[in-house]
């Protein structure tokens, strides 16, 4: 009986001291906030696949996949230096940091804006969609998609990852409300002016998260001078890799609206909708754990066993109920997006376990892992989609971001395990300390970098 108390005493001491822990509040924060932002988008979603015929949804799909895909080359290696610089320097110092930050996206946001307005000019000669105009019409505030993120490294630097989760959270919950308010005030749902809207509330939630931020533009400089040493040293591998990975990861969505029919595209672009929230618990849990990373030498295993499960139990479900939820949300017109439910709900598990050891190397820097596993990723989701995407068409696309993300995750696993038995992980001396070396590589001269 005694020990029975006992134990009771001890699990809720336990409890009370994970609650209190501020990586445990900041994880469990951005995971729900990365669960609600799934609800919103499967809504949004829902709405426009309802609302507008299968094309105009196509023609919506595609130029948003497209924005997603260009924005991933405008980081430039940059900002992941700067994240790191932020999670090991003191509080005076990170405002300066946060300031370069701003000062840096200023010719990233212009160079962005004249990259989308060329490309509308190509996407309706190249792929069999019509979106050429709707990306004219807002490539001056397309902006806030490469701002994502960075404002998601800036906030996990900081440790505030609460911050992005109410801009996040804010902006997808005015979009839906304007969409659902449109057709009630008479006008008439476009994929132009969804897109234009889109644009609009990303960029007003994020250009309010960094005002929140209060970023200070004095010793520009030398921060900025620092955060280019940390590209040079580690930033621009991790960009080479991320570009690598992520690029060809998204692919799978400009080939199929290159070489298959509009409705194939859509019922793919709906599957993908619904699967996507599984992964953002997990991914919520591993980014949240990102600054305590910099000061662990290896990841725990209670913490893969929460990311695992965080992901696989609504994978299950959803796979169980994918055909009746498929004709709920979406309507009978979209069907066949059923039978890819499973598939593109295994990939978010695995792509949700792969981020944790990402994390954790980001976290120290280990670039030569992260490059291996993005070269890796690059070429087996180069060769899956060309051999089965021709001969499957949408099946085809979702196996093989299964097969390549789990190709993926086996190379993390493997540079994970080296790093640790190689003795290559240096946790910092100090947070102010550590800020004062914007490299802070491990002792082999290696520096660090994700879907």
């Amino acid at each position: 009986m005694t020990g029975g108390v006992g134990a009771a005493v001890r699990t809720r001491a336990k409890v009370k001291t994970a609650c209190s822990s501020p990586t445990i509040r900041q994880a469990a924060g951005f995971a729900c906030s990365s669960a609600l932002l799934g609800g919103l988008g499967m809504l949004t979603s829902a709405l426009l696949a309802r609302t507008l015929s299968v094309d105009a949804y196509t023609n919506y799909a595609f130029g948003k996949q497209l924005l997603l895909f260009s924005s991933m080359f405008f980081e430039f290696g940059l900002f992941l230096p700067a994240a790191r610089m932020l999670a090991c320097s003191d509080r005076a110092e990170r405002r300066r940091i946060t300031g370069a930050v701003v000062a840096f996206l200023v010719p990233v946001s212009v160079l962005f804006g004249f990259t989308v307005f060329a490309l509308s000019w190509i996407v309706d000669a190249r792929f069999n969609v019509h979106a050429g105009p709707a990306l004219r019409l807002m490539a001056l505030v397309s902006v806030g998609y490469p701002l994502d993120f960075v404002c998601l490294q800036t906030a996990q630097g900081l440790g505030r990852l609460h911050t992005y989760s109410i801009a996040s959270v804010l902006s997808r919950t005015g979009f839906l409300c304007v969409l659902t308010t449109m057709p009630a005030l008479g006008v008439r749902l476009t994929p132009s002016g969804a897109l234009l809207t889109d644009a609009l509330f990303l960029l007003a939630g994020w250009a309010s998260l960094l005002a929140y931020l209060r970023p200070l533009f004095c010793g520009l400089r030398e921060t900025m001078a620092r955060m280019v040493r940390g590209a040079r040293d580690f930033g621009f591998s991790a960009y080479i890799g991320r570009v690598l990975s992520m690029g060809t990861y998204h692919m799978d969505t400009l080939m199929l609206g290159a070489g298959s029919d509009p409705r194939s595209f859509a019922c793919y672009m709906c599957a993908a909708s619904l699967a996507f929230p599984i992964g953002l618990p997990g991914a919520g849990l591993a980014t949240a754990l990102f600054g305590r990373f910099t000061r662990q030498p290896r990841v725990e295993l209670h913490w893969v066993a929460a990311v695992t499960a965080m992901s696989a139990v609504p994978a299950v479900a959803l796979s169980v109920l994918a055909e009746p939820l498929v004709r709920l949300v979406y309507s009978e017109k979209f069907l066949m997006a059923a039978c890819l439910v499973p598939v593109l709900a295994g990939a978010q598990v695995i792509g949700a376990v792969t981020r944790l050891f990402n994390t954790f190397l980001t976290a120290h820097g280990l670039g030569s892992g992260l490059r291996t596993a993005a070269i890796t990723l690059t070429v087996s989701n180069l060769v899956l989609n060309l051999l089965l995407i021709p001969a499957f068409g949408a099946a085809g696309a979702a196996w093989a971001s299964l097969l390549a993300l789990a190709v993926n995750l086996l190379v993390h696993l493997i540079g994970y395990r080296r790093a640790v038995n190689a003795a290559e992980i240096v946790l910092p001396v100090g947070r102010a300390g550590a800020g004062t070396n914007p490299g802070n590589r491990p002792a082999t001269g290696q520096g660090a970098a994700a879907r």
